[in-house]
């Protein structure tokens, strides 16, 4: 293992120095290697931060002078005219705050070396990834070729899925019948495909109204027809790693965001229909952010309707979060609600990797779970006897996250960290939904994918955690960037 990850590091630091955009294409399509892991000098780390260090650390090298003159220059000439505009990173402004509010975080833990960790694996060197594609593959103000890699990437985790699934490839025996594909469990599979489906459908939309404009003809039209092609099997393979994980949470995020870019699609078409996608988003950002409070306040939480149909009881005790995944994210919130009662902890929160200690003194141990949608179950489980009760009882372990995009936020990062990210989501969607129709025709769909991509992670975080992952604090940076790229296209356009 130790010389096989020392020869991929030599090669690897090679094609940094040869070609920058291959090995940034290369930790695209290799993410999901956080997962080989290892220590350098008794520090933890793992393949894909050690691709990340190696290619910023290439780049800083090859660019070192050229980087501090342009520091000099711009202190100087902001010291002279203090009303000068000076180039700078997209929404610079919020990446310092994070870092500062990252840096509260390891202090509120203690200074312990499992939150410098997770500050240098969720933070620190996806921002150095972000850094380091505005001076490179980002300089030419396009972001197709970076959906290639992270499409391909999605297009072997799902052949291992379909393969699990058909017995081809071996699948983590307490999972049951579902897939996990390259990764530990079923939901860090739907995590990673979630986002990449909808972007792969922008792009595929974008090279086929392109494909559509010339002649089919062409012998320089062949390449275009297999990338058509390649991203199709790439979304069709997805999906169906999805269903085969029964990973819900991106399966609705998956409805839901589709849902949202045909409206505003239509409302392109539509100039009275403009708001009304303003007016959609703004209600799914308003409800993920309220849907703790939702799901314990205002669902009945011993009413159990019946349909007289097996499917539908099924379909309203998954978007009523009835069945078990659903009992046990709601009583992960009541205990996560409590602790953060507790003097300090509702400001500061509990600090990076501080939550399973913190809650453990919280945690209830099990749950009853009514899996026969018995109305009298409440009663039951008081004057029952032993068996009736031991028959319900679920245990339940304590996870290293609440299991929701507005609390992870919290316990981790405190209420400034939610401020923080919220502002961050809703920058992102209220961009993208007011800056469509200024984009070019192809580069139209590009930005509908990309938020559509926010909203699968907005709404897979009602029950998930779509951040706070190796892979996925990485890719959010990467979409983060594309936006971006898009409004520095917009504001160069404007000037």
């Amino acid at each position: 293992m130790v010389y096989f990850l020392i020869i991929f590091f030599i090669l690897f630091t090679f094609v940094s120095v040869k070609k920058m955009e291959w090995s940034i294409w290369l930790i695209l399509f290799l993410l999901p290697t956080y997962q080989i892991r290892f220590s350098i000098f008794g520090i933890p780390s793992t393949l894909l931060e050690i691709m990340i260090l190696i290619s910023f650390s290439v780049w800083f090298v090859k660019n070192y002078k050229t980087i501090i003159d342009n520091i000099r220059h711009r202190l100087k000439n902001r010291s002279k005219n203090q009303n000068l505009k000076l180039n700078r990173y997209p929404f610079d402004v919020e990446i310092i705050l994070v870092l500062v509010v990252a840096f509260t975080s390891i202090i509120v833990a203690g200074l312990s070396n499992s939150s410098f960790g997770i500050f240098k694996a969720y933070i620190f060197e996806p921002l150095l990834f972000y850094i380091l594609l505005f001076n490179t593959v980002f300089q030419k103000k396009d972001i197709s070729k970076m959906i290639w890699p992270l499409a391909m990437s999605a297009l072997v985790v799902s052949l291992v899925a379909v393969f699990q699934k058909f017995g081809l490839v071996q699948a983590p025996d307490n999972f049951l019948s579902r897939v996990t594909g390259v990764f530990e469990y079923p939901n860090a599979l739907g995590l990673y495909l979630g986002p990449v489906i909808l972007l792969a459908v922008g792009s595929l939309i974008s090279n086929f109204t392109r494909q559509a404009s010339t002649s089919k003809f062409q012998t320089s039209n062949q390449f275009k027809i297999f990338k058509l092609i390649f991203v199709s099997l790439s979304i069709i393979l997805s999906l169906l790693a999805l269903l085969f994980a029964s990973s819900e949470g991106a399966i609705v995020g998956v409805i839901a965001a589709m849902l949202i870019l045909f409206v505003v699609f239509i409302s392109l078409k539509i100039k009275c229909l403009k708001f009304l996608p303003i007016i959609m988003t703004g209600l799914i950002f308003l409800f993920v952010l309220l849907s703790p409070l939702f799901f314990l306040k205002v669902v009945p939480e011993y009413s159990y309707p019946d349909f007289s149909n097996v499917t539908v009881n099924k379909i309203y005790d998954k978007l009523t979060l009835k069945d078990f995944s659903g009992e046990v994210r709601k009583q992960q919130w009541r205990e996560t609600f409590v602790m953060m009662k507790d003097e300090g902890q509702w400001f500061w929160g509990v600090g990076f990797s501080g939550y399973q200690e913190a809650v453990k003194p919280y945690h209830q141990e099990g749950i009853f779970f009514n899996f026969e949608r018995d109305k009298d179950f409440r009663r039951k489980i008081v004057i029952y006897d032993d068996e009736y009760r031991a028959k319900h009882w679920q245990p339940v372990e304590i996870y290293m996250y609440p299991h929701n995009l507005f609390l992870n936020f919290w316990v981790e990062l405190g209420l400034l960290g939610v401020f923080l990210f919220v502002w961050i989501f809703g920058k992102m969607l209220y961009f993208l939904i007011s800056n469509i129709q200024h984009l070019k025709s192809n580069n139209q769909y590009l930005g509908l994918s990309l938020l559509g991509v926010f909203i699968v992670m907005l709404v897979h975080g009602i029950v998930d955690v779509p951040f706070f992952k190796n892979d996925l604090a990485v890719m959010f940076w990467v979409f983060v960037a594309m936006v971006g790229v898009f409004k520095s296209n917009i504001d160069y356009n404007i000037n």
